[in-house]
């Protein structure tokens, strides 16, 4: 369902954690069913591993929502015509609606426990893998005979894919065990598994072994359920609205993409649409089918892939220094021979080549490049817009990544710079930050003019002499004289250069900050031969004192 979203400060979906960005897309719009969501027509499509975010633009802070992918169905490709834009459909999950919506009633003969958690289908069971006999949940949208091997998930502990014949045969044998443990379900108060054919309770609703589905016997029906043969006997979905006022709703219909053997419910599934007005719906949905067939986020529930266990062989000394640096070699060699075999490879091998570069770069003694945070930023090229669209998509978004590098606490970027950083600068810390993809400087230029139109922690700034630097968007005027002049004290004058050192700013922002306080009478200069000095200037504090002292002195000199 739509869900809110914790945004950076510079207006970024905050990533969970093992959570990674995929694609950006700008001129998105939001639909629900057939009807545009009013306040959802004008933002950035973020797509990660886990979720679909939508960011407006308007409001990012009140309009902004994500879709979880693991409530995905299927997804539909809608092209566009005329005046109609490409959208892509996401077939929701409709139990997902009920257990995102807490507060939505289920219209069901049996109310389920205070304690029990609805139960999944009774037709999705379980396959057995062949290489480490992990049982693993098939999808609810398989279909045997339509789904293909590519869009299995593989396991879940060792990633292998299984054959779609293994799939078709797990679902025709637990279909023969519900068959035969049916018709002795009411003679007994137990109620058999129909997937592992464990006893339980009459009364529970869920197998206690395996978590499948229970089906209901007589005794636990009520009497409204019994007095009404008609009536089914799976819960529905109330209809009202979504998770955080967002209007979603369920209807009347079929449940679409069904594993083979399950009934057909009255559920309809919820239908959110991404509307692309500046193209790149044909990139996004290449990668929405890759995350969702990869599922990574399960992998922080499946257990560690068991390493091989080498034999280990006790040497000391040198010789153990050497072993040691022959292991790590061979280490080295195969993740950079897997990572570049293709393009795909590397993507996937990222994090384990960031990872070597930086341990290469603590060997020889060089300071880190930060090359880990390039894994978050979005490229030009992932805009696929063509035209004038696309072109602000991608200064829009490089603006919100300069805006974010700026404001992180744990780089301190600004801080170190004193809180005025020069344009230049900027140019060079960000792109040793990227590391690859390099931003040009007029792109830096272009998305430093759109801080204050998209309303980000940081500003532009331009001097008299035209030095562009970027500075805190709440520092003003009257603050940096404060600053310049507790630097100055009473007794003693100052340098750029004393000025740059006692506040932490470049040599000519310093220079243009004295200049600035100069000419709004805070300080004075003083041109020498050693160069020229800037004074607290005390002829404007003291008026009275410092104004009749210079007439006197003044007349002194004409007499």
């Amino acid at each position: 369902m739509l869900l809110p979203i914790d945004l950076t400060p510079a207006n970024r979906p905050l990533l969970l954690p093992d959570e990674t960005l995929l694609f950006v897309q700008n001129s998105v719009g939001l639909y629900e069913g057939k009807n545009k969501l009013p306040h959802q027509q004008n933002g950035f499509a973020y797509l990660t591993t886990h979720r679909a975010c939508y960011v407006d633009n308007t409001e990012p802070r009140k309009y902004s929502v994500a879709i979880e992918l693991k409530d995905v169905d299927r997804i539909e490709p809608w092209a566009g015509f005329l005046k109609s834009s490409p959208k892509i459909a996401l077939y929701l999950h409709p139990r997902s609606a009920e257990i995102s919506a807490p507060g939505t009633p289920a219209r069901s003969s049996t109310p389920l426990p205070r304690n029990a958690s609805p139960s999944p289908s009774p037709g999705v069971g379980v396959w057995i893998c062949t290489i480490c006999s992990m049982s693993n949940p098939i999808p609810s949208n398989y279909i045997a005979g339509y789904t293909s091997e590519t869009q299995i998930p593989p396991c879940l502990a060792c990633g292998i894919a299984p054959e779609a014949s293994l799939l078709e045969t797990s679902i025709q044998q637990q279909q023969t065990k519900a068959a035969e443990v049916t018709p002795t379900m009411e003679s007994g108060d137990d109620i058999p598994c129909p997937v592992c054919t464990f006893h339980n309770h009459k009364d529970m609703f869920s197998c206690e072994i395996c978590g499948a589905g229970l089906k209901p016997s007589a005794s636990r029906a009520s009497p409204q359920s019994r007095g009404s043969p008609h009536q089914p006997s799976s819960p529905q979905i109330g209809h009202g609205p979504g998770v955080g006022g967002y209007g979603v709703s369920g209807g009347a219909g079929g449940m679409v993409g069904a594993s083979a053997g399950i009934p057909p419910t009255s559920q309809d599934p919820v239908i959110i649409k991404f509307s692309f007005r500046s193209g790149g719906s044909t990139s996004f949905l290449t990668h929405l089918k890759s995350a969702i067939i990869q599922r990574k986020w399960l992998l922080s529930l499946a257990p560690p892939v068991p390493a091989p266990s080498a034999p280990v062989t006790k040497t000391v000394g040198i010789g153990r220094l050497e072993h040691r640096g022959v292991r790590q070699a061979q280490t080295n060699s195969l993740v950079l021979g897997s990572a570049f075999e293709d393009l795909e490879s590397l993507r996937a091998a990222a994090r384990e080549v960031i990872a070597l570069a930086e341990s290469f770069s603590r060997l020889t003694g060089h300071q880190d490049s930060g090359v880990v945070q390039a894994l978050g930023l979005v490229s030009k090229e992932q805009f696929a817009g063509s035209g004038t669209k696309g072109e602000e998509g991608w200064i829009d978004e490089l603006s919100r990544q300069v805006a974010e590098f700026l404001a992180d606490d744990s780089r301190g970027i600004l801080k170190k710079e004193g809180g005025v950083m020069g344009l230049v600068d900027l140019w060079a810390v960000y792109n040793r930050a990227r590391g690859v993809d390099l931003v040009s400087p007029l792109d830096l230029d272009k998305a430093t003019k759109r801080f204050e139109a998209l309303r980000l922690p940081v500003r532009r700034r331009v001097f008299r002499s035209g030095l562009v630097v970027v500075q805190e968007a709440g520092r003003t005027q009257e603050e940096t004289v404060r600053r310049i002049i507790e630097v100055i004290g009473w007794d003693r004058g100052v340098t750029a250069q004393e000025m740059a050192e006692g506040l932490g700013w470049s040599l000519g922002v310093a220079g243009e900050e004295l200049e600035m306080a100069e000419e709004v009478g805070a300080v004075c200069r003083e041109v020498g031969v050693e160069g020229t000095r800037f004074w607290r200037n005390r002829f404007l504090e003291e008026p009275p004192v410092g104004i009749a002292g210079l007439k006197k002195g003044m007349e002194a000199v004409r007499v």
